[in-house]
């Protein structure tokens, strides 16, 4: 499976988690939920599976912000 494709899955995960995803002038991802303080950015086209596997450790960072 291409890294498009898992990115497209990805972005579907969250945004039934209530996530808002909306794409930067640079063609970056921005990745905001509204529990969450202040935004995670990711490719849009990743060129590899790290960067899918750190969008995920980013966002659970965020989200154990919340809870302290």
């Amino acid at each position: 499976m291409s890294s498009n494709t898992r990115m497209a899955e990805v972005c579907r995960r969250l945004e039934r988690e209530g996530f808002t995803i909306s794409r930067t002038g640079g063609g970056h991802l921005r990745f905001q939920h509204p529990e969450m303080n202040g935004p995670v950015f990711a490719p849009s086209t990743p060129s590899d599976q790290r960067s899918i596997a750190n969008l995920y450790a980013l966002v659970r960072r965020k989200i154990r912000e919340l809870d302290q």
